[in-house]
């Protein structure tokens, strides 16, 4: 295709004026993506006070936990499917609060991971739970508002 100028003006066929909007809209894209990945704390550690304030508008939402572990418990059970679940829970303590913690996991009626001890600095990745899933704490209160954690790492 030819260009065409008509009083100093070009005219640029069709084709290839799509390529160049197409390319003005990845570029402006990536950086808006760029922006926000960068600008986001993945791993920012969070006060557990700052969840305890408002636990319904924490509900569902991913954080990341440090502090020191406390009444843990080994958890065994089934889940809805009647799965085996086992692993632990515990309430993890800061200067700010505590929240009562769970690390479920599918495993083998003879096996318990054993991943927290007494009194542990740990750092805990979980998602903030508020509901009634009849989950008993080891003094038989229901835990309606807890931490479901995904990974536990042990502070050095």
């Amino acid at each position: 295709m030819a260009t065409v100028r008509l009083h100093g003006l070009a005219l640029i066929p069709a084709p290839y004026r799509w390529i160049g909007g197409l390319a003005c809209w990845l570029l402006g894209c990536g950086w808006l993506w760029a922006a926000l990945v960068l600008a986001s704390p993945a791993d920012e550690v969070i006060p557990i006070g700052s969840i305890t304030i408002n636990p319904m508008a924490n509900n569902r939402r991913a954080v990341t936990l440090k502090g020191k572990a406390k009444t843990v418990e080994a958890y065994e059970g089934q889940d809805n499917f009647g799965h085996a679940l086992c692993g632990q829970g515990f309430i993890l303590a800061d200067d700010t609060g505590s929240l009562d913690v769970l690390y479920l996991i599918r495993c083998q009626a003879t096996e318990t991971p054993a991943l927290v001890r007494e009194d542990e600095r740990v750092v805990v990745h979980a998602t903030i739970d508020v509901s009634s899933d009849k989950i008993m704490n080891g003094e038989g209160r229901e835990l309606v508002f807890k931490a479901m954690a995904t990974k536990i790492i042990r502070e050095k």
